[in-house]
């Protein structure tokens, strides 16, 4: 499979570059660098016309300066902007200045030869990124339409290769960028084959496709456009409704927990106390599945059994955490899953049932708020 040029970079070397870095390597628009700067390995960066609104997808970052090059396969983070510094990172940490994560290599794995060449001021490195079209890992894109970044989701949908609308308003989002939303059922191919599969939504639940797909392939999952709390929970396959909690003592997490069980409970805690705080959680409640990510990852959460979290742990800091009702107690909430709640509105404005006595007797439900409620009537309203 062919990649197709996104963008392209030019810098120039300097004589205090290092390239010692294990984790980053970095190109910045500033003309100068100290021997403290161990990451960057080219300075004085202009983007080369066109520039590109965003990119997003598996990446090959290829560095050429004078007879040496050398490529680097990275994930590209469409909320980067061309005209900041080029931050390409090993790990999964997502900042405005991160142009590619999950990357192969880092400053400290460029070839000797190539970093001597670096080292001459007058020295000029140019850097082809390009769309990495090999099948890898199948990957789960689940975007959260109506946050006002158009360039970020262009660049998602540009990378997809299979993008599916959740809900019809996620449908005419698609439109507006001249896309028509492909079947459901092709996203699940998509995904065995390690593509990736873009899920437009504009609405808390989550379509049955993509239901499946959490509960059973199982691909990496990124979350964008939701606050972090809510990018935790989303990855889960449970349809419960979610319990935000301000608690971060273990004691009281726990008390919350009792007393909701069959809440999706959202709460932040030191990454040192999760492992306890789960395991007390398995033991006295029979909580089996939970969702967590690094606060400053909170895009590429973790969801899985309980058992396995503690691996999935950074070494400090704090995590977002959502855990799962244990089986059964999902049973216990108002909003079933199992209800179509436009074929219940459809057949109720049939019967002359205002819009305002609809819209208030869905905002009782848990996960509905008033403006949800109202907006998914007139929704209803107008496609009926």
């Amino acid at each position: 499979m062919s990649s197709r040029e996104l963008l392209r970079l030019q810098c120039r070397g300097h004589r205090d570059i290092r390239a010692s870095h294990s984790k980053t390597l970095e190109f910045i628009t500033s003309a100068d660098i100290t021997g403290r700067a161990t990451c960057v390995v080219g300075v004085a960066t202009t983007v080369q016309e066109p520039s590109p609104k965003g990119l997003a997808g598996p990446l090959r970052i290829t560095l050429t300066i004078g007879g040496h090059s050398v490529t680097v396969r990275a994930l590209g983070n469409s909320a980067w902007r061309p005209g900041s510094s080029a931050v390409v990172r090993v790990s999964s940490q997502r900042l405005p200045n991160t142009l590619a994560t999950d990357a192969d290599l880092a400053a400290a794995d460029l070839p000797r030869e190539l970093l001597h060449s670096l080292r001459h001021q007058d020295s000029v490195i140019d850097v082809l990124v390009e769309s990495d079209r090999e099948p890898a890992e199948g990957r789960l894109v689940l975007y959260r339409a109506g946050q006002g970044d158009e360039n970020r989701l262009a660049a998602e949908i540009a990378a997809a290769e299979t993008v599916i609308a959740q809900d019809v308003a996620a449908g005419r989002v698609l439109s507006s960028h001249g896309v028509a939303a492909d079947p459901w059922a092709a996203a699940p191919g998509t995904v065995e084959r390690g593509g990736r599969v873009l899920a437009v939504s504009t609405m808390e639940t989550h379509n049955p496709v993509v239901g499946q797909l959490l509960a059973g392939i199982r691909p990496a999952v990124e979350v964008i456009g939701l606050p972090d709390e809510l990018a935790v929970a989303a990855v889960s396959p449970c349809s419960g409704p979610v319990l935000l909690a301000s608690a971060e003592g273990r004691r009281r997490i726990a008390g919350v927990l009792a007393a909701h069980r069959s809440f999706r409970v959202v709460f932040r805690t030191p990454a040192a106390d999760l492992p306890k705080i789960l395991e007390e959680a398995k033991r006295t409640l029979g909580i089996e599945t939970a969702a967590l990510a690094a606060v400053s990852m909170a895009e590429r959460p973790w969801w899985g059994p309980v058992l396995e979290a503690e691996s999935q742990l950074p070494t400090t800091g704090d995590v977002l955490c959502c855990v799962d009702p244990p089986q059964g107690a999902q049973a216990d909430t108002a909003d079933y899953p199992g209800i179509d709640h436009a074929t219940l509105v459809r057949a109720l404005l049939a019967q002359s049932v205002s819009h305002k006595t609809l819209a208030l007797a869905l905002a009782q439900l848990p996960t509905w708020s008033r403006k949800r409620a109202y907006d998914f009537v007139l929704e209803v309203a107008r496609e009926s």
